[in-house]
C-alpha cells in the first residue's frame, strides 16, 4: 500500500477534492505541536485506507477562509466527509484506532459486494 499520500488543499481545490467519496480532512498549522504529533497517524490512515478513503490537509494559517467556513476554532480538527458532506468532526490529538473506527462506521467499503478489499 505504498504511494498513499496526504493531499494539501486550498480554497481553490477544496470543493472538488471532497466532492466524491470518503475523505478525511485535517485542519492544522505548522506551529501546532498536537498537529505535528498527529502527522504519523494521518499517514498511517492514508496507508491503511488507501483506495477507500483519501486523506487531505488544510493549513489554517494559509487558508483562513476554509477554517472559518468550517468553524475550525482549534487545531487539529478533522472532518470526515462523504460526497462533500461532513459526517463526523473531531478536535484535538486522536489515536489511529479511534479515527479508524469512525472511518469504518461512516465510510463503508465500496467493494463489499465483490468480496475484494482495499
Amino acid at each position: 500500500m505504498t504511494g498513499a499520500r496526504i493531499e494539501i488543499l486550498t480554497a481553490e481545490t477544496f470543493d472538488t477534492a471532497v466532492s466524491d467519496g470518503a475523505v478525511l480532512v485535517e485542519f492544522s498549522a505548522r506551529w501546532c505541536m498536537p498537529c505535528r504529533m498527529l502527522e504519523p497517524v494521518m499517514h498511517q490512515l492514508a496507508q491503511s485506507f488507501a483506495g477507500r478513503l483519501r486523506v487531505m490537509s488544510v493549513d489554517t494559517d494559509k487558508q483562513p477562509a476554509l477554517a472559518e467556513r468550517f468553524e475550525v476554532r482549534t487545531v487539529p480538527t478533522m472532518l470526515l466527509m462523504r460526497d462533500g458532506q461532513v459526517v463526523r468532526r473531531f478536535s484535538g490529538l486522536m489515536s489511529f484506532e479511534r479515527l479508524a473506527r469512525a472511518i469504518d462506521e461512516n465510510a463503508p467499503r465500496r467493494d463489499a459486494a465483490s468480496g475484494t478489499g482495499p
